[in-house]
């Protein structure tokens, strides 16, 4: 609607403007329309009575019935003409100018019972009230002079030569008003004589200006009347006024003046009607063409401006309409397809030359301006597109990268594993087997990392199991890849066991849980696991007691593990949630954080059933602690190797040692001695309760070497029937093809 308006208003000023151009005209003869039917119409008659009373004074005796008849004639149009005038307002109606003119006539009017009074009572002779009746229709001429003054050439000038043919009547008329008198007088004075001289040449001059004025058939016919006998008789009769060579008797016939005159004053009258009826034709026609012009340009310029008005809307709409298709199309391309496209760019392993990503067409527009608005989106757009290739291809380079480094570190800890767990086998010294351990804790946390790098770079890792596993192991793998997995506290794990396809990327995701709760809790605390079957599966709680976290980091948090984003080397800050949510949605796992009452955060592992199977061991109701666990270990330890001796207290670890020496049961000093590589060592056998709690670190080191070496053996046992005292395997063992990729190996817990 916008673009319709300019248009609209130039038309519409336009159109005003010629309305305004051509309505003056009209306006013009209205305004004289009015003038002439409030004064000159009753005007002009009684201009003509007034000449008849003046002619009449001239020639006739005081108290005379035909001068008293022309007198009251006269006053009777007076009043006819001061009604008419009051009655179209005419002092409110008028122009100021006109109303002057006006005024200065009807002032003379009322003066005319002065000039009768003095005529009739001798003041003034006969020459003399002509004189002063000349005067008033002088004022009447001014009176009518406005007439003239009219827009219309052709009018304006057939109205001045109307007026001055007027005007030649009233000089001849005024010449037969002063000759009556001096025929009337008898005589002819040298002053009078002079003065009706000038009178006949004015008559003249004005004669000639007014046959000059008139356009033809008018000049014709008003020549024409200056060549009829009446005429030449009375031009003769001036030509001998004017030979007259003293005062004295007027040498005038005068029935023969009379007859002449009044034949000539008649002729003139006829011709003045005649030119006032063509002035009054012309003024119709001139009258309807200045009214007609108005309300045609205002018809045509309402006309421009409707067609106008219906171009714009009609062009407006359609440009409106293009606008509004390219605006949909641009936001649908910027907020749906081009987004929907990078974001498929950014997957692993998609093709960055599929023309799928390239043909997000916008609507066809044109080739005008808008079109070129549309063609230049399109060009935005491809710009977006190759810049979302390029990044595709420098992400897929990354992944590339990280995916061969991290496959070469996984070949290389997989080996160094391997030597490990020979070393370990082969060594008897405690405090080499301990170091061989701490060695092996860190081989399997980089193992981690060099995993967390393949799932990155969108890969799978390397480790899997052919056989459901319990979640009991499941738990202990992931807490022996972390550096703190003596904070960790195990209680109330069912009786299940997992999916072989879901053990790796399961014990990787806790691992990195565990990792995380460890990291930011103080280091005095523990971190509680515990699980429980749910109607959907195994319910994992991993509870800190740590700082915690905000509503919004949570918010944020569990948005990034319900839809894991793509990696971005530009954000690296949590790169163990983004591998966790990873992996969770490749197992459709789902994890979530909420606050801990004690302050830290709890994450919620949700396996979905069809991963979670039933377990065939018993595990003990009761909460089973890390010492406890240490011990049960032992035992099952010592019980496969009979050349060796389990020490342990009671909430520390087991410490394997080759049998030296057998004391019997129930001598006093309940001590046995072992020999370790070599050297006596004395362990002591008392109760638990006598047993102090405190040991050193020497103690702690070789117990936890026993411990893992015992878990490892008996689980080995446990899942593919080696008997640890002969070595010998009920069958063969069940790994998959991906234990022998680079970077797999058994599971390994602390």
């Amino acid at each position: 609607m916008t673009l319709a308006v300019v248009p609209l208003i130039a038309i519409t000023g336009l159109a005003v403007f010629g309305v305004a151009a051509t309505v003056g005209p009209a306006l013009n003869l209205l305004e004289t329309n009015k003038y002439d039917h409030a004064v000159t119409e009753r005007g002009e008659a009684l201009m003509v009575e007034l000449q008849h009373e003046r002619r009449i004074s001239g020639g006739a005796a005081p108290g005379a019935a035909e001068l008293l008849e022309q007198r009251a004639r006269t006053d009777q149009f007076y009043d006819r003409f001061k009604a008419r005038f009051a009655e179209d307002n005419g002092r409110q109606e008028l122009p100021p100018g006109h109303i002057r003119v006006v005024d200065a006539f009807m002032s003379g009017m009322d003066s005319v019972p002065l000039v009768r009074a003095d005529l009739d009572s001798g003041k003034t002779d006969a020459l003399a009230a002509v004189g002063r009746y000349s005067e008033i229709i002088d004022a009447a001429y001014k009176m009518f002079a406005p007439l003239t003054h009219v827009s219309d050439a052709d009018l304006s000038q057939l109205a001045h030569s109307l007026f001055l043919i007027s005007r030649t009547r009233e000089l001849l008329a005024r010449e037969d008003a002063t000759v009556t008198a001096m025929i009337a007088d008898a005589k002819i004075t040298t002053v009078e004589h002079s003065r009706l001289l000038i009178a006949i040449g004015a008559r003249r001059q004005q004669q000639e200006e007014a046959i000059a004025s008139l356009t033809s058939p008018h000049r014709e016919s008003y020549s024409k009347l200056f060549a009829s006998d009446a005429y030449q008789t009375l031009y003769a009769m001036e030509e001998s006024l004017g030979t007259l060579r003293q005062a004295g008797k007027v040498p005038i016939d005068a029935k023969v003046w009379r007859t002449s005159a009044d034949t000539v004053l008649s002729q003139m009258d006829r011709t003045e009607d005649e030119a006032a009826g063509a002035a009054l034709r012309l003024a119709n026609d001139v009258g309807i063409a200045a009214f007609t012009r108005p309300i045609v340009a205002g018809m045509i310029g309402l006309l421009c401006a409707a067609l106008a008005l219906t171009l714009a809307l009609r062009t407006g709409r359609s440009v409106v309409r293009r606008l509004e298709r390219l605006r949909v199309s641009a936001l649908g391309v910027a907020n749906e397809q081009l987004p929907r496209a990078i974001a498929a760019l950014r997957q692993p392993g998609v093709v960055v030359t599929d023309p799928v990503f390239a043909d997000i067409p916008l609507v066809a527009v044109g080739s005008d301006e808008v079109g070129q608005v549309g063609h230049a989106f399109a060009a935005v757009q491809r710009t977006a597109i190759r810049a979302a290739v390029d990044e595709a291809t420098l992400r897929r380079g990354i992944s590339d990268v990280f995916l061969n480094i991290a496959r070469r570190s996984q070949a290389l800890l997989h080996r160094q594993l391997t030597l490990l767990d020979r070393m370990e086998r082969r060594t008897t010294s405690p405090q080499e087997l301990e170091d061989l351990f701490r060695l092996d804790h860190m081989a399997t946390r980089m193992r981690r990392h060099a995993e967390a790098l393949v799932i990155l770079a969108g890969s799978a890792p390397g480790r899997g199991w052919r056989h459901p596993v319990p979640i009991i192991d499941v738990v202990r793998g992931a807490t022996s890849e972390i550096e703190d997995y003596v904070r960790v506290s195990l209680d109330r794990l069912p009786d299940v066991k997992i999916s072989g396809r879901a053990v790796g990327d399961l014990i990787h995701l806790l691992a990195e849980l565990l990792e995380n709760a460890t990291s930011f809790a103080p280091p005095h605390t523990t971190v509680r696991v515990h699980a429980e079957t749910v109607g959907n599966g195994l319910a994992i709680q991993i509870e800190d007691r740590g700082l915690g976290m905000s509503e919004s980091e949570l918010a944020e948090s569990n948005v990034r593990l319900a839809d894991p984003p793509a990696f971005d080397p530009a954000h690296s800050a949590r790169l163990g949630l983004l591998v966790v949510a990873k992996l969770a949605a490749r197992q459709g796992v789902t994890v979530r954080l909420r606050p801990s009452p004690y302050g830290g955060v709890t994450a919620v592992v949700l396996v979905p059933e069809e991963l979670v199977t039933a377990g065939h061991t018993d595990v003990p109701s009761q909460a089973v602690t890390a010492p406890a666990q240490r011990e049960l270990a032992a035992q099952a330890f010592t019980e496969d190797r009979p050349n060796e001796t389990t020490a342990s207290i009671s909430d520390g670890l087991p410490k394997r040692v080759r049998r030296a020496a057998v004391t019997e049961p129930g001598s006093d000093d309940q001590e046995t001695t072992v020999t370790v590589i070599g050297e006596a060592n004395t362990v002591n056998m008392a109760p638990a309760d006598q047993v102090p709690t405190q040991r050193t670190a020497d103690e702690v080191r070789s117990r936890m070497s026993a411990f893992q070496s015992g878990t490892v053996r008996g689980r080995a046992h446990a899942t593919s029937g080696v008997d640890p005292s002969n070595g010998t395997a009920d069958h063969a063992p069940q790994e998959t093809q991906q234990d022998a990729l680079p970077g797999a190996t058994e599971e390994r817990s602390a």
